[in-house]
């Protein structure tokens, strides 16, 4: 391990707390934790934002707040599929998925193509990060209405059976459709009260509900 990975880590170890490593916890993080919020490890990337090989160093630690820190100063245009590949497979932390998924797909020459190889991949992660790429994809209003309607058709036919960790990720590219595509927005709010999925799920004061009708609404709300 270089000095500059050795240094950064005890930084992050300076920076840890009891309370924040029990959330971490509660996540079900995969990684080892130290207790370090994400603010402090933004601050600390910034002085390294791109250096693409100190990011995978610090990601081959299986240190979580290492981790999120490789994801911020990882270079995305030096990331193939087959190098997301690999790393998605050491980890099963949805949390660090969805940042990693996310955070590179921005700058993904071909995300639908991602899309369409991992959709059905029998690693959950996997389908998850393929879900991930859409939810970009729409949220920049790139796709066509005709093949965002295709994708809301299998959402709509697979979201109450799927798997927690892939139906989060579907639920919300459907509700991202319905926040950018103004046309299925009606029949996405009908479907998904007859659907329910999270529905019944409770959220703190200030937060928005996962359930879909509730989600839109509240985003179409503050946007107007």
């Amino acid at each position: 391990m270089t000095e500059q990975c050795l240094s950064i880590l005890n930084e992050l170890r300076a920076l840890s707390n009891e309370k924040a490593a029990r959330i971490y916890q509660k996540q079900v993080v995969d990684e080892l934790v130290l207790g370090c919020t994400k603010g402090p490890v933004r601050k600390i990337a910034k002085a390294y934002i791109p250096n693409h090989e100190l990011g995978l160093e610090l990601w081959s630690t299986n240190i979580y707040e290492a981790r999120i820190m490789a994801i911020m100063i990882l270079d995305p245009k030096r990331i193939s599929i087959k190098d997301l590949d690999a790393l998605l497979i050491q980890s099963k932390s949805v949390a660090v998925i969805d940042e990693l998924t996310l955070e590179i797909f921005e700058n993904f020459n071909e995300p639908l193509a991602l899309f369409e190889a991992w959709v059905h991949h029998k690693d959950l992660m996997h389908q998850r990060a393929a879900w991930n790429s859409l939810i970009v994809l729409i949220h920049r209003k790139r796709p066509s209405e005709q093949e965002v309607t295709r994708h809301l058709d299998t959402i709509e036919a697979r979201l109450v059976a799927s798997p927690e960790i892939v139906k989060y990720a579907m639920n919300r590219a459907m509700v991202e459709i319905g926040i950018n595509y103004p046309s299925l927005t009606q029949r996405i709010l009908t479907n998904s009260e007859r659907l329910g999925v999270y529905k019944e799920v409770m959220v703190a004061k200030g937060c928005t509900s996962p359930y879909a009708p509730d989600w839109i609404n509240a985003v179409l709300r503050r946007n107007a």
